[in-house]
């Protein structure tokens, strides 16, 4: 087994990683909401606020959330007020969340917006969705990812201004206009972390050989964790680029 041979390489301190802020949606909506704004390039202003649907299964793994596109305006998944605050402890970290939707002929769902105090706000535009499959999301938060701005086409967000919008968190709006009309796409939200530390694969709040057999057991095509892939280096490819990666994440700790 590979886990049995490999092992032996990798000999990591195991390190404490700071509690991220996770929604896995097994028993609820866990307080998110959908929100319809105004246009990303213009004030950006909310609209109209919605209740998701609850599904039991069948998410990316069990429960997830899901919305009908309820109105001719910007809809986003919007998250609850227990995750606003001082969250600068997540630079440097990922915000993370799988998402699927049944249309993509008006893609600008691709857009992920975080709110901070006042006007502040930092954007990345994602690549649309493949069409009726859960489709994992990483978005580092670090310089190069982010843009000023709800449009995702501004300037590069700089470290100081991520972590500004982090410092004084109001909201984390996870696109879902993936189609032109009202009514017409259904798109469904799972598995959103923010601040998660990758080495902690099983997500449990410490990195330890846990996290290494679970990812090992992924990797060999076994059980994920739920809301995890053993691509752990994004590229859409399942191989030993993976491994490494996981092991350098995992020796470093977090």
């Amino acid at each position: 087994m590979l886990h049995r041979v490999l092992c032996v390489v990798c000999v990591p301190a195991a390190a404490a990683a700071a509690q991220p802020l996770v929604s896995n949606f097994e028993l609820s909506r866990e307080g998110w909401t959908v929100q319809t704004r105004t246009v990303p390039t213009g004030a950006f202003t909310l609209v109209s606020t919605f209740s998701a649907d609850l599904i039991a299964q069948g998410g990316d793994a069990g429960g997830y959330i899901e919305e009908l596109d309820p109105d001719s305006n910007w809809s986003f998944f919007a998250s609850p007020d227990a995750w606003a605050g001082d969250r600068s402890s997540a630079l440097g970290r990922p915000l993370s969340y799988s998402i699927r939707t049944n249309v993509t002929d008006y893609p600008d769902g691709r857009l992920v917006v975080l709110l901070g105090a006042g006007a502040a706000k930092i954007s990345c535009a994602t690549q649309p969705p493949a069409i009726g499959v859960w489709v994992r999301r990483s978005l580092p938060l670090t310089q190069g990812t982010w843009r000023v701005g709800s449009a995702g086409t501004g300037a590069v967000a700089t470290t100081a201004q991520i972590s500004a919008v982090l410092t004084s968190l109001s909201r984390v709006l996870i696109g879902m206009e993936y189609g032109g009309d009202v009514l017409q796409e259904r798109v469904g939200l799972d598995s959103v972390s923010l601040g998660s530390c990758p080495a902690d694969f099983d997500a449990d709040g410490t990195v330890d050989f846990f996290d290494y057999d679970a990812f090992v057991q992924c990797f060999e095509g076994a059980s994920c964790p739920p809301g995890t892939s053993a691509d752990f280096d994004g590229d859409g490819t399942v191989d030993f680029f993976d491994y490494d990666a996981f092991v350098v994440s995992f020796e470093t700790g977090c």
